[in-house]
């Protein structure tokens, strides 16, 4: 063999290698792609036990808990924490943590017998279904309450979350009948906003009167939306400076309006 062909064969050998490697490099990273947090199952529930209100069927559910229990489990096993390669971004963690809230609380009413009340009995409102009701995210052992305001409220500090968390009561938000997903979180946020201050059941303006009429949520949670608005550049801002931003053009409130809470429909949200 001449010394130019030998450095021809060893040329197409390092370029053979190297197209190995590339190619066990992207099938990697596909494979990796692939094994992204699915919510199809979460989807697949939600169509079939939700209606278009948001109530639920959780005596059928009861019947019939293959479907959430498998989900559950996944959300037992993996989270952002112990499995961050299942979620390739910000969104992708925010998306899996209100599914799973949502999904753990479905779990909690069903475990509850179902409910067929409220989630909200108890000597202090809430705290045997919110604080006492133990649930396991990725591994680890927490309650309702702490998934809300440790995790989902305090890393990610987007307060559309609360048009999209559902606690099993008629005052919450609609539940939407598909999963949260990475790829239309930030649509899907702003709509179930939307839809939220643009309801007469949350937000209620008696325009004569100079008086708005918002959701305990609007006071519970206060000061996440006050922070947002002071992200964006308000110095002095106020619950309707939030609200208008997701208000139809032409019906926005007066921000000089006084502002009053509706009660709390805390009846369970079941068909």
């Amino acid at each position: 063999m001449t010394p130019i062909s030998a450095v021809i064969t060893l040329s197409k050998r390092i370029v053979f290698i190297f197209l190995i490697v590339v190619s066990i490099q992207y099938g990697l990273a596909d494979s990796t792609k692939l094994q992204e947090f699915s919510h199809d199952e979460w989807t697949s529930l939600l169509k079939q036990y939700v209606d278009p209100r948001g109530y639920v069927d959780y005596a059928a559910l009861n019947k019939n808990k293959e479907i959430l229990n498998q989900y559950v489990t996944r959300i037992e096993q993996h989270s952002p924490v112990n499995s961050p390669e299942l979620f390739p971004t910000r969104g992708a963690e925010l998306a899996y943590y209100i599914n799973a809230y949502n999904a753990l609380v479905f779990k909690a009413v069903l475990d509850r017998g179902p409910e067929t009340e409220s989630v909200w009995s108890g000597l202090i409102s809430g705290l045997n279904f919110f604080v006492r009701t133990p649930i396991i995210v990725g591994g680890d052992k927490t309650n309702l309450r702490k998934l809300e305001n440790k995790v989902i409220r305090d890393q990610f500090k987007d307060p559309r979350i609360h048009a999209a968390l559902n606690c099993a009561s008629v005052s919450c938000p609609r539940l939407p009948q598909q999963a949260f997903l990475t790829e239309t979180l930030d649509q899907q946020l702003d709509m179930a906003t939307r839809e939220f201050v643009n309801s007469e059941q949350h937000v209620k303006i008696d325009r004569q009167g100079q008086r708005a009429m918002l959701s305990a949520i609007f006071d519970w949670f206060k000061k996440d939306f006050i922070e947002y608005e002071r992200t964006q550049g308000n110095k002095s801002p106020n619950l309707i400076d939030y609200i208008n931003r997701y208000r139809t053009p032409g019906s926005e409130i007066d921000r000089d309006f006084k502002v009053d809470y509706l009660d709390y429909d805390k009846r369970i949200n079941s068909q």
